[in-house]
Formats: structure tokens, sequence, C-alpha cells
């Protein structure tokens, strides 16, 4: 029988540093509700995925059309369809959706 020992090994943090929880998604433990994100939140919340990445795997894959079509005619997605023009989402809505399909993007 194999065993696993665990090991901790302490971490010296150099003199003006501290350690600081990671908000890198934008999450800062508070509630999503009644917030709203930009393109640049949900690519921090994807963790830094390039706009154009965000597009073919998400926002224009025919696999979640259906979702993301509902999502647009709820009002929880905004989009004017003219280039250039700002997208917005329903943080809360947005979020569900990832969790829902985590494991079928190509991360």
């Amino acid at each position: 029988m194999r065993q696993v020992l665990e090991v901790t090994v302490p971490v010296q943090i150099p003199d003006g540093m501290k350690l600081v929880p990671d908000d890198s998604h934008g999450y800062d433990g508070e509630s999503l509700t009644g917030r709203t994100w930009t393109a640049k939140d949900l690519r921090l919340w994807c963790g830094n995925k390039s706009w154009p990445w965000l597009v073919d795997n998400i926002l224009e894959n025919p696999r979640y059309s259906r979702e993301i079509g509902s999502m647009e005619q709820q009002g929880q997605l905004v989009h004017r369809g003219i280039k250039g023009s700002p997208w917005r989402f329903k943080a809360s809505v947005m979020a569900a959706f990832l969790d829902r399909h985590w494991e079928e993007l190509p991360w």
C-alpha cells in the first residue's frame, strides 16, 4: 500500500508585499445579483481569455445559440449587433451559464 505524505512549506513574503484575496475574476465575494458585466468583466471571469475566443466558443457557438438567444430576448445579454457596440451581461445569469457548461468548454 502506498502512503502519501503531505508537507506544507512556509513561504516567506518579501517586505513591502502582502497577501490579498484573489479577485481576478471580478468577484469580490459579494453576490452577483444586480450586477452587470461588460465584455472585459466576462473576459476576466473566464481566466482572461481573448475576446475572439469568447465569441467563437461561447457567444456565437451554435451549441449554445438557443440559450444565448433566450438570454438576449429576456434582456439578460445585450448587444446591438453592430461592430463596436458594447456587450452587457447580467452577471448572475452569465455566471450560471458558465457553471452549467464549464466542462464542455475548450479551456
